[in-house]
């Protein structure tokens, strides 16, 4: 894997890695904080597969939307849609078929399919994603420090899971994948 170096600058994730190259073979991955506070940082892992899904609570509150693969808008309810949770994430019903990816979220009720939906997505569907494993979660890396994590400790089959950092705060960091 050649080396990757990311800024990471405010509290959107930023997918590090994403799913289907391979087996990656990360060697190390160091997180520096050489800012002015300290920061607080998620990094997980995200399933894309649709056996390891998580119900988001969040459902579709429209009439049938047929499989189409132009752009399709649709309105949720029940638990409000967020980017951190539907952004350029894929979306399945509840038993593990793949509707499509979500490419925007509009607002708290309307998300976006920008490639389309592969399936009919009906009214009441449960929406599900990819389940996230955290690596550390909210960890706070006071200023001037840096952590490194091992091969050992990062390494993971991206056929698989996709790698996100997320900030707690505004404060940013940098990150160099080797």
């Amino acid at each position: 894997m050649a080396q990757q170096t990311f800024k990471i600058a405010n509290d959107t994730k930023v997918e590090l890695i994403s799913s289907g190259d391979g087996i990656n073979l990360i060697k190390s991955i160091t997180v520096a904080n050489i800012h002015s506070g300290d920061a607080t940082i998620d990094l997980y892992l995200v399933s894309q597969l649709g056996t390891e899904i998580t119900d988001t609570g969040t459902d579709s509150n429209e009439s049938d939307n047929v499989a189409t693969t132009s752009s399709v808008t649709l309105t949720v309810d029940g638990t409000a849609a967020t980017s951190d949770i539907f952004a350029n994430e894929k979306v399945w019903k509840s038993d593990g078929t793949l509707f499509g990816t979500c490419t925007v979220v509009n607002e708290a009720a309307e998300i976006v399919f920008g490639g389309g939906i592969s399936q009919t997505l009906a009214n009441n569907d449960s929406l599900y994603v990819g389940t996230k494993y955290y690596i550390f979660k909210s960890l706070v890396l006071p200023t001037g420090q840096t952590l490194k994590l091992e091969s050992n400790e990062i390494s993971f089959d991206n056929r698989i899971y996709s790698l996100y950092v997320k900030l707690g705060g505004s404060t940013p960091i940098d990150i160099i994948i080797n």
